[in-house]
């Protein structure tokens, strides 16, 4: 199965999910959403309670050995923390069936980490999704190692499409999609956190101030995907000259808004490299 992608009778390839956590457990269920059978996925995951749990909602295969796991899977999930990955690949790259696809959604690692671990010529797709996919509205990019074909991104597209927005981008742009995706969930968390406690410092119930932040985020969000309009002429739009929103924001932009954010960025980026350079070793 060099660039082609074989099937089970189901007319899906087999996938093994090494990694029962949250997004693991997310592609599972995007996975069966897609058609999947449960009895072509199998998860491989250490804590018994989590693996059970999994199995017992999805109908799918659990064991706890990774070796296992992948022993006649077609495609190889890897979904198991950056730090443990190394360990992971070693104990599994005997098991693996020839021409194995690999989708490895740990950040920080390059395709060549793997490909240097794996049999010559696998092909690597990087998955780079966020914690908005557990609900179905997450954003993840997809992109290929030195031998992943178009075949392989449709298939690794196919297994994401429950989860929410799917789009391509070349690896040396995936830092940039963990700025804008990947980390940016918990900087919106964190600016609804503020919020809420602002109005709770003017004298709003704190139940009441955090229910006000979160249906304005959801609505403002909503609002922006299906008017068609930027988010600049949505800002415009509320801000009306002399009013208080404006006042608010000018405030914000001289406190540094836009540097804060940037700032965040940089960092992030800075440490996704540096945490790629002592992984790969």
């Amino acid at each position: 199965m060099s660039t082609h992608v074989s099937t089970s009778e189901s007319g899906l390839p087999s996938v093994a999910v090494i990694g029962g956590g949250v997004i693991g457990g997310t592609l599972i269920s995007a996975m069966r959403v897609a058609g999947w059978p449960g009895a072509s996925i199998t998860v491989a995951n250490r804590g018994d309670e989590r693996r059970e749990a999994l199995v017992e909602a999805h109908h799918v295969i659990g064991t706890a050995d990774a070796a296992e796991a992948v022993k006649g899977a077609e495609v190889v999930v890897l979904a198991v923390k950056p730090q443990q990955m190394a360990e992971v690949l070693d104990g599994l790259v005997a098991s693996l069936e020839p021409g194995v696809v690999v989708l490895t959604v740990a950040a920080a690692l390059p395709a060549s980490f793997y490909e240097e671990r794996l049999p010559a010529g696998t092909p690597v797709v990087r998955v780079m999704p966020n914690t908005p996919s557990v609900v179905g509205r997450g954003a993840t990019s997809v992109s290929p190692g030195a031998h992943a074909t178009e075949e392989h991104l449709l298939l690794a597209e196919r297994i994401l499409r429950a989860t929410g927005l799917v789009v391509r981008v070349p690896e040396d742009l995936i830092e940039a999609v963990t700025v804008v995706a990947g980390s940016a969930p918990a900087y919106f968390f964190a600016v609804v956190e503020a919020i809420t406690e602002a109005g709770v410092m003017h004298g709003l119930d704190r139940e009441v101030s955090s229910l006000l932040a979160q249906q304005t985020f959801t609505g403002a969000a909503q609002l922006l995907a299906e008017s068609g309009d930027t988010p600049q002429e949505l800002r415009r739009r509320v801000s009306s000259p002399g009013g208080v929103t404006l006042a608010a924001l000018e405030a914000m932009e001289h406190a540094g808004l836009q540097g804060v954010i940037s700032a965040g960025a940089n960092a992030a980026v800075a440490r996704s490299k540096e945490l790629g350079a002592q992984l790969a070793g």
